[in-house]
């Protein structure tokens, strides 16, 4: 599971990191943001590391945001995972629609499993892993900050602009126990990211927590975080947004698609349709012609 990026961060470089408890100043917490405006969509990650000049792959991270119903009120699953890499890591968050508040936590990073709900202020629940089955109880300050997939969410909700800073909390696991680390979220400066040759317009956003630090690049128009970078201690850990395939426009017209091709639909998940479904026609069908029908012979008054 990921307690938080950090961690899972680590875990897939193959190292660990213990993090401080205190951040070198205190802020207040971010307001927590309308969660109406977040949108369903799917985000693949590609996966690499850093180490001089040497670059390694390590997979890809997919990140899958769709509506759902969490005690029978509106709510939202957040659905993350790796594949490709050293330990393979996977998590479900749900969230309530109205603030994004997590609800319930189901995450395995390797062969240990993670299952948690919260209240208003506090976390409960499971952990299994080679070492055995232990249960916990954990304060959790409102607006704390769970998973990679949670946080780049928020982080696109918030109001970032030159100067911003703001406070959070970091819920991590270390060695079975969930505890919260405070952080700061601050705009950095403003970049250029080149994706699929095209050059986007980005603030880049720093997230600390002590001596743990990650740079989010949020792009400006319709803010999505499409690159992310992390220190390890194997090196640079960088994930790079895949641009979503685009459908041509010859097998459009061509009046068929082709087995699992996704149609991309602007902030919502690929829809796959089956080879044999013909696609949209160009202009609508011919209206059969009108039948006339028979004409009655006239009926004579009595």
């Amino acid at each position: 599971m990921s307690a938080l990026l950090v961690l899972v961060a680590s875990a897939t470089a193959g190292a660990q990191a213990s993090v401080p408890s205190s951040v070198p100043d205190t802020l207040p917490a971010f307001e927590r943001p309308n969660g109406t405006l977040l949108r369903p969509g799917s985000f693949v990650y590609q996966l690499t590391v850093r180490q001089d000049t040497l670059v390694r792959d390590l997979g890809t991270r997919a990140v899958d945001v769709t509506e759902t119903s969490v005690g029978g009120l509106p709510g939202w699953l957040v659905a993350e995972s790796r594949v490709g890499t050293a330990v393979p890591t996977s998590d479900s968050l749900y969230l309530s629609r109205a603030d994004l508040s997590p609800t319930r936590w189901v995450g395995a990073i390797g062969s240990a499993r993670l299952a948690a709900s919260f209240t208003h202020d506090s976390m409960f629940g499971a952990m299994q892993s080679y070492q055995g089955r232990a249960s916990f109880i954990a304060d959790v300050p409102p607006g704390a900050l769970l998973t990679a997939g949670m946080v780049d969410r928020i982080v696109e909700l918030l109001p970032l602009r030159a100067g911003y800073r703001t406070g959070a909390s970091l819920v991590l696991i270390e060695l079975g126990t969930p505890r919260t680390a405070p952080a700061v979220i601050a705009v950095e400066r403003e970049e250029a990211v080149t994706l699929a040759d095209k050059s986007t317009d980005c603030w880049v956003v720093r997230l600390t927590a002590g001596t743990l630090e990650e740079l989010l690049w949020v792009s400006k128009e319709s803010p999505r975080v499409i690159k992310t970078e992390q220190a390890t201690p194997t090196g640079v850990l960088t994930a790079l947004l895949r641009p979503a395939p685009v459908i041509p426009d010859a097998v459009a017209v061509s009046g068929m698609l082709p087995l699992g091709l996704p149609i991309i639909i602007p902030g919502s998940p690929p829809i796959y349709l089956p080879a044999d479904l013909p696609a949209p026609s160009q202009s609508p069908p011919a209206s059969p012609p009108r039948s006339t029908p028979p004409s009655r012979p006239p009926v004579r008054p009595r």
